[in-house]
This record gives structure tokens, sequence and C-alpha cells, in this order.
């Protein structure tokens, strides 16, 4: 007679259950939560960016002057649409009706770089590639932006500036005035919210 336990099946755990032991399967959660509760604590100790008051001229102007140093019109062009979509300022005509003057310039910027340069060359008679790198020496990448200042035409005083990078033929002019205008906002917020609320 044949001993059914010896041939009988090991047993399968269930579908849907896990195979953990009961201790370990009691000590997952709490595991876990461990490993979260650092990342908690640090993402509530870092800091937001904390912005130095802008000047009451900046913040009391109503009328603004295009002060174009580049070679560039569209530039102006970019800066005077972006300034009427916005309506806070009037845009003159001349420096003697502003009470801050907008004016753009083009910089430059200047990175010292060393390292290798990555390399492909092509086999015809294998029909491959062969990939590698060449050390190189020391090189300076130079790139070109362009910076807008908001000026006291009284006193010839730079209230405020910010510079963007060009990148594909497009020179951040837009952003320039978007970030002005956020500036602006923030701290008008900041403004309205009582001292005894913050």
């Amino acid at each position: 007679m044949r001993n059914s336990k010896a041939w009988s099946r090991p047993r399968q755990p269930r579908r849907g259950r896990s195979s953990l032991h009961p201790c370990l399967r009691a000590l997952l959660p709490i595991t876990l939560l461990i490993s979260v509760l650092p990342s908690f604590a640090l993402g509530r100790n870092k800091q937001p960016i904390q912005h130095a008051p802008l000047p009451a001229k900046v913040m009391k102007a109503t009328t603004v002057y295009i002060q174009n140093q580049t070679n560039d019109p569209a530039i102006a062009d970019r800066a005077y649409t972006q300034l009427k979509s916005w309506g806070r300022y009037q845009v003159v005509d001349s420096k003697e009706h502003a009470d801050v003057l907008l004016v753009f310039a083009l910089t430059q910027s200047q990175k010292q770089r060393s390292g290798s340069g990555f390399v492909s060359l092509y086999n015809s008679k294998t029909n491959a590639y062969t990939y590698g790198s060449i050390p190189g020496g020391p090189s300076t990448i130079t790139r070109a932006l362009t910076l807008m200042q908001v000026v006291d035409p009284k006193t010839s005083d730079v209230l405020w500036a910010e510079e963007q990078p060009w990148r594909h033929k497009h020179s951040g002019t837009q952003k320039l005035v978007l970030a002005l205008r956020q500036r602006i906002e923030e701290q008008s917020l900041q403004d309205t919210i009582p001292t005894n609320a913050r």
C-alpha cells in the first residue's frame, strides 16, 4: 500500500496571497514607512528660493521706455508685444516720459571645458560603424545672451536685471519680460497678504 503523504504534491500558495512568511509580511509595511520617511523630511526642510524685494520705483512705475541697444529690431518688437499683452505698463516713445527704462543689450558668457570628443567612423568594406573617443585639450564655449535691465532714467541706477541665452535664433526676450512680470506679481501678492497671516 502506497504512502499517500510521500506522493502528495507540495502545496502551492493560493493566487493573490503572498508567499512571504507571516512575520516578514507584518514587517513589510514598517520597512516601507521607514524608507519613505527620510525623503519626506528632506522635502520639508527644503526652503523655497526667496527673492530680494524689487525697488519701489519698479513697483510704482506705470510708464516704460524700451531702449534697444542690440542690432536686432525684433528684440524691441517682441518686448513691446509682451508688455502690451501684460497691460501693466504704458509704453512711451521717449525716456523723458518714462518712469523706468527697459534696456536690452547683447552679452556673452564664456565657459572653459576640457575632455574628450566623441567619434563615429564608418567602414565601407564591412558596413560597420566604430565608436570611440579621442582626447581633447581645453576649449572655450561662448554663449550669446540677451540682457534686460530695468533702469531708473533719472539716476541711471540698474533696479533689476536678468539674462537669457540665445537658442536656435531665439533671443529669449519674451522670457525676460515674463520673468519681470512674475517677480512683480509675486511681490504684489506678498504685499496684499497681512503680516500676521504669513
